[in-house]
């Protein structure tokens, strides 16, 4: 087997390694969002009651729409950053550093909010927990917040070992979420289909009828309708996290592939997830019960279960301490890879950035950024956290939306590997649904968390002005325009070269160099493979063929190589079929390019190319010569 390509040059700067794959990737995404199920759905009963789905439902449709803006964005951009990374090359370095600001703001808020959430069920396992505490000073920590604090302390470390180790052990935590919750929903929707009684005597409770302190109401507006319009809001907080598939962009493997995918199953998922456990628990438990108990609701859903339910919840228990932790685990990934990336681009003070020699990951941020979370944690209070988590991660948002647009616009020929769908032509302007669609429902949704979150506005108003004397000073201090362009312009499309197997027949001439580049018109990196059938050739003829066919390639490729193409090329022996076959299932190619027309001998390629293309269709591109 012969082999030329071109060796990748060494780089001076440490940079993030790629080896998240497509699982890995849908992970961080459902992980994050799939973990509001456990989180959140006893905090949205206590205010939306009955109407629970609804809220679901509805923040369902913006979370979505961010779902389509982030698949094209972050694999148009595979940069670590998502929203600030879009933000600064569509509205300028000042807008990225907003989007970044806050979207540290969110993971921080999602570390914490998880790590605690994650205790909580833990504590059902181990009642022991509850009864710890800890005074120092002035300072009261009971045994929920201790157990938070050590599971953050253990995600640190995780993620400092590197972004594989991570990745895996949140895999294997989302595997076992997605077994559970399908038993707890299917075991839900087979109770109401035998009495769906209670399901419809939920359903009419809508919004919950008592006043909570912490939200702002307005008078003369029903009070019903208040908190069923403060638990839609934190119903969209719980799918604040999609982010977490953009923010490892950088260590995706193949991710002009892979984040569409990823973003699109994590959408679909959480979908159906959310708003269908949410019908089962109306119809099972009621919606006051995972109310009152909303520290471990899900547990409350499995208990009122007949036979099964209290031996089940146990498991659910455990699930649920693993699948926040996995949510609480993406928060660590997600706030150092933004950290990482405005560092790196000028957008904040780079110290945190840095990228460790040994374990090629951003160590100072992630201790940070743990750290952080801790001080977070001791707020103590589940739905006070998430108020301040939805506030973020919708201002965030709100600037992806007017980012789409524009960054297509300014990047009018980038290569982009899934579009947004919903293009229209008005009066003469392009108008895309799915931004603007998103930019109303997330529009709306963040002015009812200003107009009924205190704590939400306050924080969030603290935050930023925190963040805007460091944006302000760092910049001029740095020397650096405050209003400029500086950092957009280093945030430019990726220069993709998909990968294309081109089999190669061994009588074939140089001049099919120009067929091929004809076919391919750049951003191609080709493996030239000639299939040789040793049936029937002794030895002898074996070698003087495989020769023939190494000067027939490498004149082949010297030739690729001039036009501007990558190229490697090999030689295999076996019968072509079932050599062209097996390389064509192994999922290492883009597509599978087949030569047929002209030659003294066919080696049947009509046929191979016919049965590559029944096969897997969409993949071949077939070249006539």
């Amino acid at each position: 087997m012969g082999r030329v390509g071109k060796e990748e040059s060494k780089r001076d700067e440490v940079s993030l390694k790629r080896e998240v794959k497509l699982f890995g990737a849908f992970s961080m995404g459902y992980a994050d969002v799939g973990a509001d199920i456990y989180m959140a759905m006893g905090i949205v009963f206590l205010f939306s009651a009955g109407a629970a789905p609804l809220s679901f439902l509805i923040a369902a449709i913006a979370y979505i729409t961010v779902c389509f803006a982030y698949a094209e964005l972050s694999s148009t951009y595979p940069l670590a950053g998502g929203a600030q990374i879009f933000a600064a090359r569509g509205l300028g370095d000042h807008m990225g550093f907003l989007a970044g600001w806050f979207l540290i703001l969110s993971y921080i808020v999602d570390i914490a909010v998880f790590a605690l959430s994650s205790s909580g069920y833990l504590s059902f396992l181990f009642p022991s927990i509850r009864k710890i505490s800890i005074e120092v000073g002035p300072l009261y920590l009971n045994g929920l917040i201790l157990m938070t604090i050590i599971l953050i302390g253990f995600l640190i470390l995780v993620n400092i070992m590197g972004i594989r180790e991570s990745t895996i052990f949140t895999e294997v935590l989302v595997a076992v979420d997605l077994i559970v919750e399908s038993f707890i929903l299917g075991a839900g929707l087979f109770l109401i289909l035998q009495d769906p009684s209670k399901l419809l005597s939920n359903l009419g409770e809508f919004g919950a009828p008592g006043v909570h302190e912490d939200v702002s109401y307005i008078p003369g507006l029903d009070l019903k309708f208040q908190n069923f319009l403060y638990g839609t809001t934190l119903a969209m907080s719980s799918f604040v996290g999609i982010e977490s598939i953009a923010q490892a962009s950088e260590e995706i493997k193949r991710p002009y592939k892979w984040i569409p995918i990823a973003t699109k199953l994590s959408a679909v998922s959480v979908l159906i997830f959310a708003i269908g456990i949410s019908i089962a628990a109306l119809g099972t438990a009621g919606w006051e019960a995972p109310a009152v108990h909303r520290e471990m609701s899900m547990v409350i859903i499995m208990k009122s279960v007949p036979i099964i339910g209290s031996y089940a919840s146990i498991l659910v228990a455990f699930t649920g301490f693993v699948i926040t932790l996995a949510s609480s685990n993406t928060g660590v990934i997600g706030v150092s890879r933004v950290i990482y990336s405005m560092g790196k681009f000028k957008l904040m003070p780079g110290n945190l950035s840095t990228v460790n020699r040994r374990f090629r990951t951003p160590v100072r941020a992630i201790i940070f950024s743990g750290i952080v979370a801790i001080l977070m944690s001791f707020l103590g209070d589940l739905e006070r956290i998430a108020d301040v988590y939805a506030v973020a991660g919708l201002l965030s948002y709100l600037l992806v939306y007017l980012s789409l647009p524009k960054l297509r616009k300014i990047d009018r020929d980038a290569y982009r590997p899934w579009r947004a769908p919903g293009d229209l032509k008005i009066g003469g302007r392009e108008i895309n649904l799915v931004a603007t669609i998103g930019l109303l429902s997330v529009g709306s949704l963040l002015s009812i968390v200003i107009l009924l979150h205190k704590i939400g506005r306050s924080l969030a108003l603290l935050w930023l002005l925190i963040g805007i004397l460091t944006y302000v000073s760092y910049r001029k201090s740095a020397g650096l325009p405050v209003l400029g362009r500086v950092s957009a312009e280093e945030m430019r499309p990726a220069e993709y070269r998909r990968s294309v197997i081109a089999f190669i027949r061994p009588y074939e001439d140089e001049d099919v160099a120009e067929d091929i580049a004809h076919a391919l018109k750049g951003r191609y990196k080709v493996h030239l493979t000639s299939i040789i059938d040793p049936e029937g050739l002794s030895s002898e003829e074996i070698e003087e063929e495989r020769m023939n066919t190494q000067r027939i390639l490498n004149r082949i490729a010297s030739k690729l190589r001039g036009i501007g193409l990558e190229v490697t090329y090999r030689i295999e022996f076996g019968k072509p079929r079932e050599v062209a076959i097996s390389f064509a299932e192994a999922d290492i190619y883009d597509f599978i390019l087949v030569i047929i027309g002209r030659g003294t001998r066919k080696l049947e390629e009509p046929g191979l190319a016919r049965l590559l293309m029944e096969k897997f269709p969409g993949k071949v591109i077939a070249v006539r010569r």
